[in-house]
Formats: structure tokens, C-alpha cells, sequence
């Protein structure tokens, strides 16, 4: 079910500029008076979502109908002989983490608490996408697939984890970095070959890091990317050790004195580089064997 993950990550990314600036409003130093009725709000911010992908869902990938009975797949993991090297099943990963992170913004720019903002946005991702899934068991094209399934509750889950706890959230991020395979176009969610997810751990997460010149800006991560699955041509799987610039950090110091989370177009940047690697990272390649 790659395409999913192909899909939604495409989605969350085209998303993510617009999603950050709502975002910005759960820090507010005076948070909004709630409504006495969050429920059609709620609601409206779930069928959006849910809408959004059930028709993009349609016309990508249920064109074909639906069949008489359900099937599954046993798609395999991250072994040399799946068709992706494991790359669809970060991806699937991915797209849930984001989808938490996304949501729980919308929700409590609606007027829920922080709390219940991380439920409605855990329970939605991992609604939508599970009926995804569900859906694709019953298509006459595809299948059901256990794994992505799996690595769609580990999305959440990270997700879940990051929001409930800011001082978790401050140390560690999980992101995607993208450079363009040479025999592909410019495609960050379809070309698989050129996708490596990473997780980073920020020095300046810790206090004991936090306030040492030049280690306090930089971030240190492992990463995995397949290439050359897609393609038929020679496959490829590394693992890559990390050491990148904290561009939060970074944008704290050079614009907002050195505070963090302080104002609603701060806040936005700050969110779109815990999702997104950009090429400040400096990487060690080790092959998988």
C-alpha cells in the first residue's frame, strides 16, 4: 500500500506551510475562552480531513472499484526482497507522526484544550488512515497490508508521545529529508529512492548541552533510506549517522532573543523543522548488508 504513504505524505507536506500558522495559536500566553460547544467545530475539522482523503483516495487509488471479498498482503518489512527496502513503511510512519502534529494545532485553534487536541488529533490519524487501509482490503487493486497498518499505530503513537510531552518534544524529532534521484523527476513523495527519514536527538534538548557554545546548535541522528527498489535497478539500503544545524535554535537566537515558541510565525518555522530535514545535515553511509 505504498501509494498511501505516497499520497499522504504528499498531502501532509503540501499541508504543512498553512497547518503551521494555525499551529502558532496553541502557544498564546492567554488562551481563548472555549465555546460552550466544541462538537460542530470538532466535526467539521474531522469530515475536512476525512473528505479530503476519501476523495483523493477515489480517484488515485479505488478507480478500479471494490471486489466481493476482503484480502490481505504480507508486504514484508525493510528486507531486500520487499518491494521498497522499507521506505513505504517509514512513510507510513511519517504520514501519522505529521498528521498528529498538524491536527492537534487545528483542534485547539478550535477552542479544545491541549489535552483533548492530542486525543481528536491521535484518534482521527489513526481513524483515517486505518479506514484507508480497510478500504484498500476490500479494492479490487489492492490489498490489506498488516504492516502498514502497524506502522500507522507507530506514527500516532510517536506523535501522541511528542505533543503530551513538550520536554521530549524540545530533544527529539523524527523527519524527512528529500534529494531528487537522478533517473527521477522532482517528486518528494513519490520518489521513494530519494527519501531518507531520520531520527534526531537536539543538544540543545538538554540542559547539561544547552548552554555550551557551538554544541548547542547542532543535532545528532540515524537515519535509513532504500534506493533503487522502484527503479529495478541495483538496491540499496543504508543506515546514515547524522550531524545537522538546529535551525530553531538558530531562529530563536538570531531573531526572537534567544526565546523559543514566542510568537505565531516562530512557532510555524519551528514545526516545519521538526517534519523537515533541510540539506544542512552532514551524513556517515553505511551499507545494510
Amino acid at each position: 500500500m505504498a501509494r498511501v504513504a505516497t499520497a499522504a505524505v504528499r498531502f501532509l507536506l503540501a499541508a504543512l506551510l498553512c497547518a503551521a500558522v494555525a499551529a502558532a495559536r496553541a502557544g498564546d500566553e492567554t488562551p481563548p475562552e472555549p465555546p460552550p460547544d466544541l462538537t460542530l467545530r470538532n466535526t467539521a475539522i474531522i469530515g475536512a480531513t476525512s473528505a479530503l482523503m476519501a476523495t483523493y483516495g477515489y480517484r488515485k487509488w479505488w478507480n478500479d472499484g471494490f471486489g466481493e471479498g476482503f484480502t490481505r498482503v504480507d508486504e514484508g518489512w525493510f528486507g531486500q526482497d520487499t518491494a521498497y527496502g522499507g521506505t513505504d513503511k517509514l512513510g507510513h510512519m511519517f504520514a501519522n507522526h505529521a498528521g498528529v502534529r498538524l491536527l492537534r494545532p487545528l483542534f485547539e485553534g478550535a477552542g479544545n484544550s491541549r489535552e483533548s487536541s492530542i486525543r481528536l488529533a491521535g484518534w482521527t490519524t489513526l481513524g483515517i488512515f486505518t479506514a484507508i487501509e480497510v478500504l484498500d482490503g476490500y479494492s479490487r487493486k489492492w490489498d490489506f497490508s498488516a504492516q502498514d497498518a502497524l506502522m500507522n499505530v507507530a506514527g500516532v503513537a510517536l506523535g501522541v508521545v511528542l505533543e503530551s510531552r513538550p520536554d521530549l518534544d524540545d530533544k527529539f524529532d523524527f523527519r524527512l529529508a528529500y534529494k531528487r534521484s537522478p533517473d527521477a523527476g522532482f517528486s518528494p513523495a513519490s520518489d521513494y529512492s530519494g527519501q531518507r527519514y531520520l531520527f534526531m536527538v537536539k543538544a540543545d534538548g538538554f540542559e547539561a548541552t544547552r548552554h555550551v557554545p557551538v554544541l548547542r546548535y547542532l543535532e545528532f541522528g540515524v537515519g535509513y533510506q532504500a534506493r533503487g527498489f522502484e527503479t529495478g535497478g541495483e538496491r540499496r539500503r543504508d543506515l546514515y549517522f547524522a550531524v545537522s544545524v538546529n535551525l530553531a535554535r538558530v531562529l530563536a537566537d538570531a531573531a526572537y532573543g534567544g526565546r523559543m515558541h514566542s510568537t505565531r510565525t516562530q512557532r510555524g518555522a519551528e514545526l516545519l523543522f521538526e517534519l523537515v530535514q533541510f540539506p544542512t545535515a552532514v551524513y556517515s553511509r553505511h551499507p545494510v548488508d
